[in-house]
């Protein structure tokens, strides 16, 4: 019983990742994967590392889109979340201000970002997770959207490049977490068993397609 939550968040996100595996064909496909790494500093708990690996191991020839489109989201999203901030900044500081500092995240992150600006977004941005705290941080410290943009857009590539290559090169790798194993094998399940047609892709579709 105590994996029933896990395999159940399994199954929500092997099902959404089988959507877009049988949208590969569609010119909406990578737009529709933006939409993940674009909302990840707004909603963190959207399960974007798995997407990213997980396309890339089911559409091992997409890798590379699939790589560079994570990093212009994310890097986009940074930016629209830093102008969001900035925007609205001294009301959000004062709003918040006190809960802020009590985020662990957020206050590890606020002495190296205001100790070296934007430069320290990108190499939080060398981390597997979406660098949220640091952008908030240096939007509220005054560092324009631009900068934290294009900071982000330095240090992504690593990451992301080395997660979607995992995927598509060395899918045996991520067997070994148990997490991404889990919600692998129910997309490799969904993609044999839904019937042919549904969601007007066929099933028999190469994997490597």
């Amino acid at each position: 019983m105590a994996d029933a939550p896990g395999t159940a968040a399994a199954g929500r996100t092997a099902r959404l990742l089988i959507r877009l595996d049988r949208a590969a064909h569609r010119p909406w496909f990578l737009p529709a994967v933006a939409v993940f790494p674009l909302g990840d500093y707004a909603l963190p708990v959207l399960p974007n590392q798995i997407l990213l690996t997980g396309l890339s191991a089911l559409r091992p020839r997409r890798w590379r889109a699939v790589a560079l489109t994570f990093v212009i989201a994310s890097a986009l999203g940074a930016f629209l979340v830093a102008t969001a901030v900035r925007a609205v900044g001294p009301r959000l500081l004062e709003a918040v201000g006190p809960v802020l500092a009590d985020i662990g995240e957020l206050r590890e992150a606020g002495g190296f970002v205001t100790e070296y600006g934007a430069p320290a977004v990108a190499v939080l941005a060398l981390l597997p997770w979406t660098p949220r705290a640091a952008v908030l941080v240096c939007a509220l410290a005054g560092v324009p959207p631009w900068s934290i943009g294009v900071a982000v857009l330095v240090g992504r590539p690593v990451p992301v490049v080395l997660l979607a290559a995992t995927g598509a090169r060395a899918p045996r790798l991520l067997r070994r977490f148990r997490r991404i194993d889990r919600v692998l094998t129910e997309a490799e399940t969904l993609r044999a068993v839904v019937p042919p047609g549904r969601e007007g892709v066929s099933t028999g579709m190469p994997t490597a397609a």
